[in-house]
């Protein structure tokens, strides 16, 4: 926990794995806390590796005043949906990446202007390794059978670029390419899920440029996420929350661990640490 920790204003939530259970669903008691942390004066921002489109409108419907997406390479104020906060991947670079990916054994996709685009002609096997992704709406709806020749119109607006794989081996090649390129980071988002930001790009890094914006010190602000892309906002924060479902390296970045996204654990971490931390 942060030697500067002070009176708690910001809550940065990731969704997937954190607010959201399995199945997609945001639980009751996780929007009742957060709608009573938000009377209580709080600025609760999603946080999240999905588009602006894909934050659920649960949580939209709180009035969340803006949103970070695409693991930071974008933060997007939610009244207006403007983005005020980018850090896209070069084009060339992009093509260099999705040529490659598409060449594995998986379902490649990136996300652009805040749009999800995936590999059609994965997406019947995807649907069955991956059955969240279709869960979470993020699939089915931007499909295409020539990924690379559409990516190839975009010029410099692919925000992120990620690949469902299928198996093991599929999953230590992509690592194994990923780590070696400069102009990239590589995280490991969830089961057989990889993904691919311009370096330098991170939620954390997003995290702190809005609270910039915003007047809010890192002593001010709570963070909970559980995976490796969540990491850079629970060491940013002044208290940095780590689901109970987290891999252990993440915990190991945390000041906190808090229950499973199963077991309500956003809310029980509001619950032990808010009210007392924000008076």
């Amino acid at each position: 926990m942060s030697d500067k920790l002070e009176k708690l204003r910001l809550l940065a939530v990731d969704m997937d794995g954190t607010a959201l259970l399995p199945d997609a669903r945001v639980t009751p008691s996780t929007l009742a806390t957060l709608r009573r942390v938000m009377d209580e004066g709080a600025l609760v921002i999603p946080a999240s590796g999905r588009v602006f489109g894909g934050i659920p409108q649960e949580i939209l419907g709180l009035g969340v005043p803006y949103a970070i997406t695409a693991n930071g390479a974008s933060v997007v104020e939610t009244a207006t949906g403007k983005r005020v906060y980018e850090r896209n991947i070069r084009h060339e670079d992009a093509m260099e990446l999705l040529s490659y990916l598409l060449t594995e054994n998986g379902q490649t996709y990136f996300q652009c202007e805040d749009r999800y685009y995936e590999d059609s002609r994965q997406a019947r096997t995807a649907a069955l390794i991956h059955p969240y992704m279709a869960l979470a709406g993020l699939n089915r709806t931007g499909g295409q059978e020539d990924l690379l020749g559409f990516a190839g119109k975009q010029g410099n607006g692919i925000q992120k670029i990620g690949i469902m794989v299928f198996d093991e081996e599929a999953e230590a090649r992509v690592l194994a390419y990923g780590t070696g390129l400069e102009q990239f980071h590589v995280m490991k988002t969830g089961h057989f899920s990889l993904e691919f930001n311009r370096r330098g790009t991170s939620k954390g890094n997003a995290l702190e440029h809005l609270c910039g914006l915003l007047g809010v010190e890192a002593g001010q602000v709570m963070a909970i996420g559980d995976n490796e892309n969540d990491s850079s906002m629970l060491a940013f924060a002044g208290l940095g929350v780590a689901m109970g479902n987290a891999p252990e390296h993440v915990k190991a970045a945390a000041d906190f661990v808090t229950k499973t996204n199963v077991e309500d654990g956003v809310a029980w971490a509001l619950g032990r640490f808010w009210s007392q931390a924000a008076r």
